[in-house]
């Protein structure tokens, strides 16, 4: 019968990256007792902190950002987590941005290799500027005892009203 025949392995003393193994002889006492001929005396390592991550670019205790960050090519970043009824999030990823209310409805969307845009609130801001607006209607502000300016792009007329009858027609009637 060949049986298998396992022996410890002998593993060397390896230095630190700073220090390096005394190569001194060992004696042996008669009572078996191994110790080495000389004991070099060692400086206590010196402590190296890596501060240039830490302290140059984040504050951790402010949680701040202090420095420039490079995104690697491929990932993604995701703002909270979607628990419908709880919370929404939003991705933002090489493809575009997304965020979803706690219902689970996108919100918004904007597609990065298109540029498209879908929002599904309103949308507010001092100046509106567009090469190219294409609507069915837009109701342009709600004065008082109902009445309003209409662009009408369905039937090509532009619309003022003053809250019982229309006062002014451009276009088609």
């Amino acid at each position: 019968m060949n049986e298998k025949v396992f022996t410890q392995e002998t593993i060397k003393d390896a230095p630190f990256p700073t220090e390096s193994i005394p190569q001194t002889g060992n004696t042996q006492s008669e009572a078996g007792v191994y110790t080495p001929s000389e004991i070099k005396e060692t400086p206590f390592p010196v402590k190296q902190t890596a501060q240039e991550l830490l302290s140059n670019t984040l504050n951790t205790k402010s949680r701040k950002i202090l420095g420039v960050f490079q995104f690697t090519k491929y990932g993604a970043i995701q703002v909270g987590t979607l628990e419908v009824g709880v919370s929404g999030e939003i991705k933002i990823s090489p493809v575009g941005i997304t965020a979803k209310n706690k219902d689970g409805t996108t919100t918004f969307a904007l597609d990065g290799d298109t540029g498209n845009a879908s929002f599904l609130g309103t949308i507010i801001a001092s100046t509106f500027i567009s090469d190219n607006l294409i609507t069915g209607q837009i109701d342009v502000g709600q004065g008082t005892g109902g009445a309003y300016v209409r662009l009408d792009g369905a039937n090509n007329r532009i619309i003022i009203h003053d809250g019982a009858n229309p006062r002014i027609i451009i276009g088609n009637i």
